[in-house]
């Protein structure tokens, strides 16, 4: 592992308030949204606790890719940047670093969620199962690693703390992770299907259904990430490494 990496790694770490709306607060919704169907008589179902942990999963996994690669934005303000430019780190192993963290710090959310619906709400899975429902939804984060990247050389330091807010309620309320897409408006429904975060909670059923995602998913979210990873290119060669925000 490198310096840097460890060094971002506990960086974030220490923060006790991502940890808890990326890891713990999903957790407790898991529970609590299967304890509202669990209070209808005959209890809730297998299929229902399996949907509610993947969304939850999903919904924990997007917060924390947004989080750690949103903060861009404040070390571009910070002048955090422009110290590591004039280090012998390359400008390209700080992008990779942060793609890194934004990748790795997606894994306590799936992990923690898993593990409440294991043994809080009794899901159970084939093992290969899981194992296809954790390495689809850490791979498929990707996505919002890219998107946060994006808004975090897109926005300024003062924008930035809402945006992450904003984009992680849009893409959970619109996307089906708190509500089901089947219950939504005809034309909500639209809306979810152009958002990755559909798709995304859509290749963890497929995978935790089957252990194995249905490959439409999978190509939406490959072409989101390549869209989103190419604007943040366009907008990272407007707004170099070491600029500062005014």
């Amino acid at each position: 592992m490198s310096p840097l990496l460890a060094f971002q790694l506990r960086r974030i770490g220490r923060n006790r308030q991502f940890l808890f709306f990326t890891a713990l607060l999903p957790a407790g919704f898991t529970v609590f949204f299967t304890q509202v169907f669990a209070a209808a008589p005959g209890g809730v179902s297998q299929d229902v606790a399996a949907a509610t942990m993947v969304a939850m999963m999903a919904y924990g996994a997007i917060g924390a890719a947004l989080g750690a690669t949103i903060r861009l934005s404040f070390d571009r303000a910070s002048g955090w940047l422009r110290q590591l430019r004039v280090t012998p780190v390359p400008p390209g192993s700080v992008v990779a670093v942060d793609v890194a963290v934004g990748m790795l710090l997606t894994l306590p959310p799936l992990l923690v969620v898993a593990l409440v619906g294991r043994f809080v709400n009794g899901v159970r899975l084939e093992p290969g199962a899981w194992v296809a429902l954790v390495s689809v939804l850490w791979l498929g984060s990707a996505v919002f690693v890219a998107l946060g990247l994006l808004l975090g050389w897109a926005l300024e330091e003062k924008a930035a703390g809402g945006a992450i807010g904003i984009t992680s309620v849009v893409l959970a309320a619109l996307g089906g992770l708190w509500v089901p897409v089947e219950v939504f408006p005809s034309g909500l429904r639209v809306v979810a299907h152009a958002l990755p975060s559909y798709w995304y909670a859509q290749a963890g059923r497929d995978a935790a259904a089957d252990g194995v995602p249905a490959a439409l998913p999978l190509l939406v979210l490959a072409a989101f990430a390549l869209a989103f990873a190419a604007l943040a290119v366009v907008v990272a060669r407007r707004r170099p490494l070491a600029a500062v925000a005014g």
